[in-house]
């Protein structure tokens, strides 16, 4: 875990809807993200609501929590959203007991103007890593992320989160 003394919270507009880290979504995981230097993290409690195998987390569960944290890696080192465009298998190690916590840690494995990769690791109370996987995204302006989204306007929340 980062020291405390450096660790930023990252901000999330209160009407996201996302079932990851949307704070009112009724069904989601609620996550919440924080940077410390060069990473981002955040914490997933394996609820009994989540089982997959009996007393296992679901695979899927993991897999979401963790590319809501590599969206939020991106997004807390860049200042900007992407939009992913390759994602790797998840290299599960071990499975996940219910009750047990898990902390997703994401970093930039590199960018340029127009893409970026960022790694994700799930890891125990242990430190030891449980999961990975490596996601890359393009990095459009508004016109670009507009068409490849088919969204009319700029959902809001993200206006500045994207270049003009």
């Amino acid at each position: 875990m980062p020291d405390r003394s450096s660790v930023v919270p990252l901000e999330n507009d209160p009407r996201n809807p996302c079932i990851g880290c949307g704070p009112e979504n009724p069904v989601g995981l609620h996550m919440s993200f924080q940077r410390a230097g060069d990473r981002v993290f955040s914490a997933l409690s394996a609820s009994p609501q989540h089982q997959g195998w009996p007393g296992r987390l679901h695979t899927g569960i993991l897999y979401l929590a963790m590319l809501e944290t590599a969206n939020w890696t991106l997004y807390g080192l860049l200042g900007r959203v992407g939009v992913p465009v390759r994602t790797t298998a998840l290299d599960t190690r071990r499975w996940i007991a219910i009750g047990e916590n898990v902390t997703l840690f994401g970093r930039q494995l590199s960018n340029s103007e127009a893409k970026a990769r960022v790694a994700i690791e799930a890891r125990d109370a242990g430190d030891h890593v449980v999961a990975y996987l490596e996601r890359d995204y393009v990095l459009p302006g508004r016109p670009e992320f507009l068409k490849r989204l088919a969204y009319a306007q700029i959902p809001p929340g993200l206006e500045d989160a994207l270049p003009e």
